[in-house]
């Protein structure tokens, strides 16, 4: 069992009252049992990144940046980090061990655990997007975008629908916790170190792994829930019951699928740049001859040298 199925994360009875009129006025029915645990998210990822602007000096000393825009971008990475550390093994286990209520209703099923994941997604990306979109002109409009999509994502999951999807997508942050390791080796000048090409190493697996197979194989069944063929009458009724919020989905999941085929690509070249040196310059440039022609002793002068 995992704490996110623990008893003590049920909020009061007059809670749940006070948020269920919003919540119905919104198309959230989903939200008022897990509202409490955005608000903590929330309130816990502005936390987190007030904690990094304190210790990560005293941690990390020199090595933290000086120039205000650097440190932003460090306490983000920061809290980031702490978000997937958080959010994969949740995702891990609600993975092995799903509500039944969700295999047995994959478009409209309600199961608490998923419920929660799916609250505290929301609460992080929230702060994602305020926080992105408040540094744009340094995290840029791709960072923003990003969050904001998820936040969209996991947000419809509370009207409920696909529910189930929370845990499939969030296991992606698993490459996460070896990428933002990748990026904090690099600001502690240990670039193409062994440890950071043990690191690579993991990224990489992981990021195969979770995002480019396991992600595939969910976008593929997710398309065959979403767009059934004509021959599951009953499925495609209860599909387009959904409107144009099905639509949205298959939209984000094919620009987050191709996004991942993207990145990947970037990543690959990044740590190619740092573990595969270049080729010297000198042995690039082609022999130019001295007076029309290559003399003895000539064959590796080269212009300017």
């Amino acid at each position: 069992m995992s704490w996110i199925e623990s008893p003590s994360l049920t909020p009061p009875a007059h809670w749940v009252s006070l948020v269920q009129p919003i919540a119905n006025s919104l198309t959230l029915t989903a939200l008022p049992p897990v509202a409490h645990l955005v608000l903590l998210s929330l309130a816990a990822s502005f936390a987190a990144q007030r904690i990094s602007a304190v210790l990560s000096p005293r941690v990390f000393g020199r090595y933290y940046p000086t120039e205000r825009r650097k440190r932003d971008d460090w306490d983000l990475h920061m809290v980031g980090w702490l978000y997937a550390f958080i959010a994969t093994p949740i995702a891990i286990h609600l993975l092995r061990h799903p509500s039944p209520e969700l295999d047995l209703d994959p478009l409209y099923g309600v199961a608490l655990p998923e419920q929660r994941l799916s609250a505290i997604a929301i609460g992080y990306f929230i702060w994602d997007a305020l926080v992105t979109f408040r540094h744009i002109q340094t995290q840029g409009l791709g960072f923003f975008l990003h969050g904001a999509t998820c936040l969209v994502a996991f947000t419809f999951t509370l009207r409920p629908f696909v529910l189930w999807c929370g845990p499939r997508f969030l296991i992606w942050e698993l490459s996460t916790i070896f990428l933002n390791a990748h990026w904090l080796l690099d600001k502690l000048h240990l670039t193409g170190s062994p440890l950071q090409m043990l690191n690579g190493l993991c990224l990489v697996t992981s990021y195969i792994a979770a995002r480019l197979v396991f992600g595939t194989y969910t976008s593929w069944t997710f398309w065959k829930l979403m767009v059934p063929g004509d021959a599951e009458k009953v499925l495609k009724e209860r599909v387009e019951q959904a409107g144009w919020v099905r639509w949205v989905y298959l939209g984000l999941n094919l620009s987050a699928n191709g996004l991942n085929f993207y990145w990947f690509r970037l990543m690959i070249l990044a740590l190619k740049k740092r573990f595969v040196p270049p080729a010297s310059k000198s042995a690039q440039r082609k022999p130019v001859p001295v007076d029309g022609k290559l003399g003895e002793g000539q064959e590796r002068r080269v212009k300017g040298e």
